[in-house]
C-alpha cells in the first residue's frame, strides 16, 4: 500500500494573508477614492464656513449687524472673504491630492494581493 502524502499544516495561512492584504489594500483604495473626491468637491465649492480661517468678529453695538466689525471697511471684509475662500480652495486641493496619493498606493496592494490569492488558491486549498 502506498501511503497517501500528507496534507501541509498550516497552508491556510498564505491565503488568509492575501486575503486580508488584499482587504487592507482596498480599505486604503476607497478611503483615498472618498477623501480625494471630498477634497475635490471642497476645491470646486468652497465654503467658509467650514474654515476657521474666516472668523467674523462680533459687535455688541449693533445686533441686527453683529457679524461684522465696525472699524473694518467693506474692501477689507471683501478681501478677509476672498482669502478664505482661496485658503479653503487650496485646502480642498490638497485633500484631493492626498486622496490621490492613497489610490495610488492602495491599488496596486488591493490587485496584486487579489491576483495572487486568486491564482494560488486552488493549490493550497487543493
Amino acid at each position: 500500500m502506498a501511503e497517501q502524502p500528507q496534507p501541509r499544516k498550516g497552508r491556510w495561512i498564505p491565503l488568509v494573508y492575501y486575503y486580508v492584504a488584499t482587504l487592507i489594500g482596498l480599505t486604503i483604495l476607497l478611503i483615498g477614492l472618498i477623501g480625494g473626491l471630498q477634497g475635490l468637491v471642497k476645491a470646486a465649492i468652497p465654503q467658509i464656513s467650514d474654515e476657521v480661517r474666516f472668523a467674523e468678529r462680533e459687535r455688541a453695538v449693533f445686533p441686527d449687524d453683529a457679524r461684522r466689525d465696525p472699524k473694518e471697511s467693506d474692501e477689507e471684509h471683501d478681501r478677509r472673504r476672498a482669502d478664505a475662500i482661496e485658503r479653503a480652495r487650496i485646502g480642498g486641493l490638497a485633500a484631493g491630492l492626498n486622496g490621490m496619493v492613497a489610490v495610488v498606493v492602495g491599488a496596486p496592494v488591493f490587485a496584486w494581493h487579489l491576483r495572487q490569492a486568486r491564482r494560488k488558491e486552488p493549490e493550497w486549498l487543493g
